[in-house]
């Protein structure tokens, strides 16, 4: 059985060490920041199951004036209202389950409540994540832009998922 709750500082060092674990491909990520990402994200969730936690999703809104990450700072600057996925990570013994579409839906269930039409998310192609292109391709993304990060040694893709009423 699957369940989403907000975390809990009981979460912290399952996320960082998650977190950590999938550095090549996310954002380096301290204690302190992991702070701030739970006082500011709205949603800042852990998938259980089975009472285990098995991933995470984070997402901002738009207007955070001191969240300096350069990808929320790229959709900032196009976008007035947007969530941006900040970060999903599953863990790999729970991968292929649907844990990820889960914390997606999750996500886009919010932006459909609070009516944000943007939904953005940015996925490292330099180094290459196949998967998570091919996965943000399923979920309905699209690519918007590229960036270099982290002083040119990593190229990400930025895209968008624009809601459609179902």
């Amino acid at each position: 059985m699957e369940i989403i709750k907000r975390i809990e500082p009981t979460d912290y060092n399952y996320v960082l060490k998650l977190n950590e674990e999938n550095v090549d491909v996310l954002i380096p990520t301290d204690r302190e920041e992991l702070e701030y990402l739970a006082e500011k994200a709205v949603l800042f969730h852990v998938i259980y199951v089975d009472e285990n936690p098995a991933g995470f999703i984070i997402a901002l809104r738009d207007g955070l004036e001191d969240y300096d990450f350069k990808s929320y700072r790229w959709f900032k600057e196009r976008y007035s209202k947007f969530l941006y996925i900040d970060r999903v990570v599953v863990d790999k013994k729970y991968w292929k389950k649907g844990l990820g579409r889960k914390l997606y839906q999750y996500a886009f269930d919010y932006a459909k409540v609070n009516d944000i039409e943007i939904v953005g998310a940015a996925i490292t192609t330099i180094p290459y994540n196949k998967e998570s292109l091919a996965f943000h391709a399923k979920q309905g993304f699209h690519e918007v832009g590229e960036q270099l990060i982290r002083g040119g040694t990593v190229k990400i893709s930025q895209q968008i998922k624009e809601r459609t009423e179902e």
